[in-house]
């Protein structure tokens, strides 16, 4: 198997079991880092960072620490660092967490708040993944949502020499929202490689 020094895998955030595939992924190619979408800003670098997490069951207003609890034990027993490489709750203030976590229907305000911490939250992700890149020799894992990882997206287009894993529709089309018979999912590939 080719490692590629950045890996992207697809996170649905819940609507299936994504653990099951990070610790597929985790275990097959053992990086030293994690950078992870869900962890925010939040970094765990040594035992006790672990031991806290593990106590507290914090993450944020937005994660549950039960979404990410197998994900952080499995890292800990490890030892691999997980880096939070995005804003506190996703940069949404209380107003705009209500009505995402509700369902209600944003004003046009609302759409172009989104919109400006969409792109704060993308240089954010580009900006912790060049800089977690430089500091291991391993393959880096990036754990973000799926909507991130589309053919056009800001983040793909930053980066070269990698591998994205996503969950997809049986005909290896992304998924960013639940299929209609949630056993129509499997994991597709798509590999960006640097040419000679």
């Amino acid at each position: 198997m080719v490692l590629y020094p950045l890996i992207f895998l697809g996170d649905t955030h819940g609507f299936i079991n994504d653990f099951i595939k990070q610790k597929e992924v985790i275990e097959e190619i053992m990086p030293e880092f994690i950078l992870s979408e869900n962890l925010q800003n939040i970094s765990l670098n040594s035992k006790e960072e672990y031991a806290q997490i593990l106590k507290s069951k914090k993450i944020s207003d937005n994660i549950s620490f039960e979404e990410l609890e197998p994900l952080i034990k499995l890292c800990d027993n490890k030892n691999i660092k997980i880096i939070g490489m995005d804003l506190p709750n996703f940069g949404f203030d209380e107003d705009l967490q209500s009505k995402i976590k509700n369902q209600k229907n944003l004003t046009k305000e609302d759409q172009i708040k989104l919109k400006d911490i969409l792109k704060v939250r993308e240089e954010t992700h580009i900006s912790k993944i060049k800089e977690y890149l430089n500091k291991t020799n391993k393959p880096l894992l990036i754990i973000v949502g799926s909507w991130h990882l589309r053919k056009n997206s800001h983040l793909r287009k930053n980066f070269s020499n990698y591998k994205v894993i996503y969950p997809s529709n049986l005909k290896g089309k992304l998924l960013t929202k639940p299929p209609k018979n949630i056993k129509d999912f499997k994991y597709s590939e798509e590999t960006n490689e640097i040419k000679n």
